[in-house]
């Protein structure tokens, strides 16, 4: 390192303003993102930073979380955040600390320019990543982005001195790093500097060092220093130079074509990215002092590039969403983080209803639909129709005097609990999803308003991703529709053959009970068995015609009975060495309910079958009953009944469709088309069922069924 360069990092190293990139965040972000890593690990992360722990218990805190009790401790306030709002913060507190350097550019320096460079040798970096299968394609990306940084700290830091070797340069990237040189201060070097202080990882920081080293010496170095440099050659070269064909093709396999469509492609995602929002980012040109008119808008540019670099991260956890209330939680986290609004409220079209049904982030982390909440698109007067029939951002507070808000429009404002609304459709294919309401005070609606383009671009986003996953339930349902015919065509088959044994069985089950006496304690088992091949029999019978519903037969239904009866048969039935133990719990003034004996029948087993399963041999299962008073969706009260056991609990991504058809986890028990079968029973019965689990403690299901005190 020659000596002025050494006198100017020495300088800098002292300066309270040097840009700063905490390792601590690139750790928590890596842990964030392994599945394995624990809470108790990322709370020791975030306990080691002050700063990272203030603003982890102020999110915790926030409105946004609806909780009146205040956390005071690190895992208090992650177990309410969960991993993804903490990965969101912490990607958004490294960015910001990153990008918010360039707020210290006063001039010389075309910033535009600059940050186009950037994020097409970024985009560049990580599609040759891809090509060449190198396994941390995000690495490449990241490297790409920041391999100009030291460009950053010398404009800031010699602004006079670095001026002028850019005018100097008249645009010529070779020229710049030449007079760079000359002056001691390459910023690759100063770049590479920075990196290590940072901790980022050697390779990064080498690829920044050398990415304007000879080709001669680049095409012996490792992967990512190779991948940068041709990524940073491509990106200041026209599309079809031969120069630049002729420098890329010793380092990868790339013929002409194919890097003119890299290149092309690359082009049309930065500018794709930056008109969205209206980015003026300038042509592929070389940094250069930058134009009068630019300079007022420098400040505001860079804030918009920070701002995509936040919503990326917004966007990425979007498209992974396991589910539609999975993209609610992430669009409500984003919209916390990214614009600070902590009142929200989702609607979705429900089109067979024709209206909008509302959606709330619960206290619990989960989605839910309040009561009522519904909105008729023939209320033309209101907000949120309007918004969502015309496509277009809406603010209540647009709305005069002359205009005053309807009372559904007003009541939205009282849930919300602010002083008003902004209304953003959801829109996909053109076409309406549904609309994100935020409730905002005065001050707050004003700045929502400048960043109406970003607001827009996550709501579209995820009005897609919306799209796409109900297309992919109506897909499931197409396919499960097709796969219950091929069922019907193979039970068509076999019902024939199936009832002449079971009515052989039967004969002899009469044969052996006239054979022993009335008290035998094996009658009862006998009575037992046989109404099993009666409900056999009539099952047998209903799938003769899967076109028909099953017709439900409704009789006096013991509950309790039932259950032991159950238990009993199935208890027998284990094998000798299974350590299953059942602990039943029946509440003995419990009603008599008028019910369908066989549906209850099947729904029992089907659970009781399912919690063995997941036991593999050895637990316990819990069998409890007992009565509610009356409420609003049962107001004679209700029998409720509870099964659940202690395993390995249901995987999260299961747990929110284990209902549904042929959702299966055959390693945890709880799976198949069973529980579909049971879900569907308790509904046309008028009951509830649902289901919670814990990893590592167990399932629990819970059956309300209503009670009808006169039978």
């Amino acid at each position: 390192m020659n000596e002025r360069l050494q006198h100017f990092l020495s300088h800098i190293e002292t300066s309270k303003n040097l840009p700063m990139l905490p390792h601590i965040l690139v750790k928590l972000i890596e842990i964030c993102q392994n599945e394995n890593g624990s809470l108790q690990e990322i709370t020791g992360i975030i306990s080691a930073d002050s700063f990272l722990s203030a603003k982890v218990l102020k999110l915790a805190n926030s409105c946004y979380y609806r909780h009146s009790e205040k956390v005071v401790k690190i895992d208090q306030a992650l177990l309410r955040m969960g991993r993804d709002a903490v990965k969101n913060l912490a990607v958004s507190a490294a960015v910001y600390q990153v990008f918010n350097t360039g707020e210290q550019i006063a001039s010389g320096f075309n910033m535009k320019r600059f940050w186009r460079h950037s994020l097409m040798c970024a985009i560049l970096a990580r599609t040759i990543a891809e090509k060449v299968a190198y396994n941390v394609p995000e690495q490449a990306f990241l490297t790409g982005m920041i391999h100009d940084i030291g460009r950053l700290i010398l404009i800031t830091y010699l602004p006079q001195e670095y001026e002028q070797i850019l005018t100097e340069s008249k645009s010529s990237s070779s020229l710049l790093i030449q007079q760079e040189i000359e002056a001691g201060i390459p910023h690759t070097k100063v770049g590479s500097w920075l990196l290590n202080r940072w901790n980022i990882d050697s390779m990064t920081a080498d690829a920044v060092l050398y990415h304007h080293e000879p080709l001669s010496r680049v095409k012996d170095a490792f992967p990512l220093v190779k991948i940068v440099y041709a990524a940073n050659v491509m990106s200041s070269m026209p599309i079809s130079s031969l120069e630049t064909f002729d420098e890329i093709k010793h380092l990868f396999p790339f013929d002409p074509p194919e890097m003119e469509d890299i290149i092309s492609h690359a082009e049309d995602e930065v500018k794709d990215l930056a008109a969205s929002l209206g980015i003026q980012i300038g042509e592929r040109e070389s940094i250069l002092q930058k134009d009068e008119k630019d300079i007022e808008k420098e400040k505001e540019l860079v804030h918009e590039v920070r701002d995509i670099s936040l919503l990326a991260s917004v966007l990425q956890n979007l498209v992974a969403a396991p589910d539609e209330n999975a993209m609610l939680r992430i669009m409500h986290q984003g919209i916390c983080i990214l614009f600070d609004v902590q009142r929200v409220l989702f609607f979705l079209y429900d089109e067979e209803r024709d209206v909008l049904s509302a959606r709330i982030l619960k206290d619990d982390g989960h989605i839910d639909s309040p009561d009522g909440l519904t909105v008729s698109l023939t209320n033309k007067e209101c907000l949120l129709v309007q918004s969502f029939q015309q496509l277009a951002f809406i603010s209540s507070f647009d709305s005069g005097e002359s205009k005053p808000l309807t009372i559904m429009d007003e009541q939205i404002l009282h849930f919300l609990d602010k002083q008003g609304i902004i209304c953003l459709p959801l829109v996909a294919r053109k076409e309406p999803a549904g609309l994100i309401v935020m409730g905002v005070n005065k001050p707050e609606e004003a700045v929502l308003t400048t960043q109406k383009k970003l607001l827009s671009l996550l709501a579209n986003q995820a009005a897609i991703a919306i799209y796409l996953e109900r297309f992919k339930q109506k897909q499931a349902s197409i396919i499960a529709s097709e796969r219950l015919s091929a069922s019907m065509a193979l039970a068509k088959k076999i019902i024939h053959e199936a009832n002449n044994p079971l009515g052989i069985i039967k004969n002899y089950l009469k044969i052996l009970a006239s054979r022993l006496k009335e008290e035998s304690t094996v009658q009862n088992e006998i009575r037992i068995i046989g109404e099993e091949i009666e409900r056999i029999t009539r099952i047998l019978r209903e799938l003769s015609d899967f076109s028909k519903p099953r017709a439900l037969q409704k009789t006096v239904v013991n509950i309790n009975a039932l259950l032991a009866d159950i238990i009993s048969i199935i208890r027998e039935s284990l094998p000798a060495a299974a350590e299953l133990k059942f602990h039943a719990d029946l509440l003995p003034s419990l009603p008599e309910i008028m019910c369908d004996r066989d549906g209850l029948k099947q729904v029992f087993i089907n659970l009781i079958k399912n919690a063995i399963e997941a036991l593999a041999g050895k637990g316990n299962i819990f069998i409890e009953t007992s009565f509610l008073p009356e409420n609003t969706a049962m107001p004679g009260g209700s029998v409720k009944i509870i099964v659940r056991d202690d395993g390995p609990g249901i995987p999260p991504h299961v747990e929110s469709r284990i209902f549904e058809p042929y959702t299966s986890t055959k390693g945890n028990g709880h799976s198949g088309i069973g529980l579909s079968i049971v879900y569907n029973i308790i509904k046309e019965l008028g009951g509830t069922v649902t289901c919670s689990s814990l990893q590592g403690k167990g399932c629990t299901f819970n059956i309300n069924l209503p009670a009808h005190t006169t039978l």
